[in-house]
């Protein structure tokens, strides 16, 4: 059972434009984002960052490893050692 009330063809055409007015500014407003969207990307792209510095600080200590290579009992018997 259709409980909606009915409309005519002018209101119909008159809500179909209403709504293709709101859609014609949302799509206006979205293109605007989407472009501040790329602005912000662009300048953050062009700057001459550090990123390692941005990331960790001035003040980092990079350990230092020191280890001796040595191979599995396999590799020694497979390549010769």
């Amino acid at each position: 059972m259709n409980t909606t009330p009915k409309m005519t063809i002018t209101e119909r055409n008159t809500k179909l434009h209403d709504l293709r007015l709101k859609q014609s500014k949302l799509k206006a407003e979205l293109a605007w984002v989407e472009q501040e969207m790329w602005v912000v990307n662009d300048t953050y792209k062009n700057q001459d960052l550090d990123l390692f510095k941005e990331m960790f600080g001035d003040q980092v200590m990079v350990p230092t490893i020191n280890y001796t290579y040595t191979d599995t009992p396999m590799a020694e018997e497979y390549y010769g050692g």
